[in-house]
């Protein structure tokens, strides 16, 4: 990228309010984070901003649906839902009244790897350590009735049911059970059917005593506040928990062995195609080759080497796609697209010969350029508000990156060649090892080699 280039997208980022980030080294962080643990052993993250009288606070666990119980899949997400029903001093709408009162907004919810307790509020005294101190009381002392239990439960299968609805949820709850097996990431978020009518109240009880405590807990605070009031921030939301055990490493994934199709039949017009290969986990020195060799293969929309060729040049769909899935202890790469019952066939063998015309010529050096010019573009949109900040504090926290990792991200962007992003990809990815997933009316039909050319 050029110096008129780069002072173009800077003036504009000043022009518009943004925060002040470079392309090349500073001597001063990009997210300059002060670190401290609470006394009970809670890890605590807090980045000061002044532009609007708000903080953002976020306890994470590492209490994701990878450390469901066995055989009870979306007891993580069942528990997140409860923590908003009741406490031992209060129940469900005078906790929504509380934070209401104070115009406060708060969340939880689990995803495959953790769970998140959310919390915006003003930085008005009066506003918010009363919304602090009910998040502190919702998180440490859930009621956990019976009766809440039950209902959310219920709530649960139901989404579970509507899911089903969805080719595309269908065809991505059964890549991740072939893709990965015995390991824990493998059932849905949610559960199944049967994991969810599995749990009982004193499955969730436990699972909350176990996880929801000082030292597997992660606090990320961004917002209006010096560092005095971010302490006692952190302190309250942390002190009733017990200190507590961090969670056990998680196994490792395992590489793809052979290859396999799975074809469920589903009433829709279209099929729904994804492919799964083997990929990384997020802190691998690879990853950066790989994920700005994932931007031209099939992750940067219209601009991608599969859109191109199987949307633009072949017509085989609206969209076609491809993302890194970078986890804790592994990952995949996976490859999508919709198209025509009587396409699959056709469109499968395109996206193999893309990725594998990929991994033998790695990319042009005109496609680097424009990947690394479109990713380097769009940095400072990642860190321009105070969600999208906390957002991404929170993940290098719970990744284990360092804090420094933004400082110089667009210089390394930039630096990553051709060469390392074709090696990267032939190191990792084996075209001839994918697990295919196809949903549509016809799927059953469908002729696909289960091994790629």
């Amino acid at each position: 990228m050029s110096t008129d280039a780069r002072n173009t997208i800077w003036l504009a980022i000043l022009a518009a309010g943004a925060l002040l980030l470079s392309t090349t080294a500073r001597a001063e962080p990009v997210l300059p984070v002060e670190t401290w643990q609470t006394d009970n052993g809670a890890d605590v993250l807090f980045y000061p901003t002044d532009s609007l009288p708000m903080v953002d606070a976020r306890v994470i666990f590492d209490a994701g649906s990878a450390r469901d119980p066995e055989g009870k899949g979306g007891t993580a997400s069942l528990t997140a839902s409860l923590l908003e029903e009741g406490t031992s001093k209060r129940d469900a709408k005078a906790i929504a009244d509380g934070f209401a009162r104070v115009g406060a907004e708060f969340s939880a919810s689990a995803n495959l790897e953790s769970t998140a307790v959310r919390l915006r509020s003003l930085t008005e005294e009066d506003w918010l350590w009363p919304a602090v101190e009910l998040m502190a009381e919702v998180i440490a002392k859930p009621a956990f009735e019976d009766e809440d239990i039950q209902r959310e439960r219920e709530q649960q299968l139901r989404g579970i049911q509507s899911r089903q609805q969805s080719p595309q949820a269908v065809a991505s709850d059964a890549l991740r059970k072939t893709a990965f097996g015995n390991h824990p990431y493998a059932h849905p978020t949610d559960g199944t059917r049967e994991s969810v009518e599995s749990i009982a109240p004193s499955d969730v009880r436990a699972f909350h005593q176990q996880r929801f405590v000082a030292t597997n807990a992660t606090v990320v605070i961004v917002g209006d506040l010096d560092s005095e009031q971010a302490r006692r921030l952190a302190g309250t939301l942390t002190e009733n928990l017990p200190t507590g055990e961090a969670a056990p490493a998680l196994p490792e994934v395992e590489p793809l062995q052979e290859s396999e199709t799975v074809r469920i039949d589903f009433p829709s017009e279209q099929s729904t195609v994804l492919v799964a290969l083997d990929g990384i986990p997020r802190k691998h020195q690879d990853y950066l080759p790989l994920y700005v060799g994932n931007h031209m293969l099939g992750g940067s929309g219209f601009a991608s080497r599969l859109m191109s060729e199987l949307r633009e040049k072949r017509g085989l769909a609206y969209s076609t796609y491809s993302y890194l899935m970078p986890l804790r202890a592994g990952g995949r790469l996976v490859m999508g697209i919709q198209t025509r019952n009587d396409q699959v066939g056709t469109a499968l063998s395109l996206m193999d010969e893309e990725l594998s015309r990929f991994i033998d010529e790695g990319p042009t050096d005109e496609e680097l350029a424009d990947s690394q010019a479109n990713i380097v573009g769009g940095f400072p949109m990642r860190l321009n508000s105070n969600d999208k900040i906390i957002e991404q504090i929170g993940a290098l926290a719970f990744l284990d990156l360092p804090l420094d990792y933004f400082d110089d991200y667009t210089d390394r962007v930039e630096a990553v060649t051709a060469d390392e992003i074709r090696q990267a990809f032939e190191r990792h990815v084996e075209p001839q090892k994918r697990v295919v997933v196809i949903v549509g009316p016809t799927a059953e039909e469908t002729e696909v080699d289960d091994g790629a050319e």
